[in-house]
């Protein structure tokens, strides 16, 4: 049985590989690296700061490096960008706030085993037989409400990263439900999952992450970890997922 603290370390190794990966996505992406930061900018979506995310791991180090990050940023063009402050890590929300952050959001670290997950198949799915990277984008912009000329898909013009493996399931013969799951050190590692408005409660999502995992596992992958919004929350759990803890998203906005 793998321990809660293998999960965590494993995702937090998962999360950070694929922004790393990121920093190659689109032109003028960037990988930062300033004593014990990493972060990653995305100018050409300076005002998403999913994409334009910072993490550490000691809060001394963030405090040190905060001024040359806010610079770096702004460098480069980026409008919003964020920190990604640990579970239980109680000191950086009050620099953060010194520093003009506001907490924007709570994502939950879900993990697993994939050894306890049941991933017998529970529908048929239309598989797009190869899916990339601007499709995968473009689905996410039709589930978050996203419009041109701020489409998602721009975050992976550029992308290459053969640890990624993208996944599409179509209903009607069109693209309706998609996700990215990245293999990194034993772990699969769940990013955009989302499906068309037009296309939810079918149980889409649910079944194309199974598919992956299953997938996953032939490749040697023995642990899952993602990061989950508040409404897909309810989902990650009924698939089996232990929900760990939260982390908190400190955005900082130029007005």
């Amino acid at each position: 049985m793998i321990s809660e603290a293998e999960l965590r370390a494993r995702q937090k190794a998962s999360q950070r590989a694929f922004y790393r990966a990121m920093a190659n996505g689109s032109p003028g992406a960037a990988l930062l690296e300033l004593d014990g930061i990493q972060a990653t900018a995305v100018p050409v979506r300076e005002w998403f700061s999913i994409f334009n995310s910072a993490f550490y791991d000691d809060p001394s180090q963030l405090e040190r490096g905060h001024a040359a990050l806010a610079d770096a940023y702004d460098a480069v063009g980026v409008k919003a960008w964020a920190v990604w402050v640990p579970p239980d890590e109680p000191r950086a929300p009050a620099l953060l706030q010194r520093r003009n952050h506001v907490r924007d959001s709570t994502p939950m670290l879900f993990a697993s085993d994939i050894a306890t997950l049941d991933l017998a198949p529970r529908r048929e799915l239309d598989l797009h037989p190869s899916p990339g990277w601007r499709l995968v984008g473009q689905i996410n912009d039709r589930a978050y409400g996203v419009l041109e000329p701020w489409s998602l898909a721009a975050v992976f013009e550029t992308m290459d990263d053969p640890d990624s493996h993208l996944h599409v399931a179509r209903v009607d013969g069109e693209p309706a439900s998609a996700l990215i799951a990245r293999e990194h050190g034993g772990d699969c590692y769940f990013w955009f999952v989302a499906t068309a408005p037009d296309a939810r409660g079918a149980g889409l999502a649910s079944e194309l992450m199974r598919h992956a995992l299953r997938q996953a596992c032939e490749r040697g992958c023995t642990t899952t970890t993602l990061e989950s919004t508040a409404a897909a929350e309810r989902m990650y759990t009924r698939l089996g997922y232990t929900p760990l803890a939260r982390y908190e998203m400190w955005e900082c906005r130029k007005s």
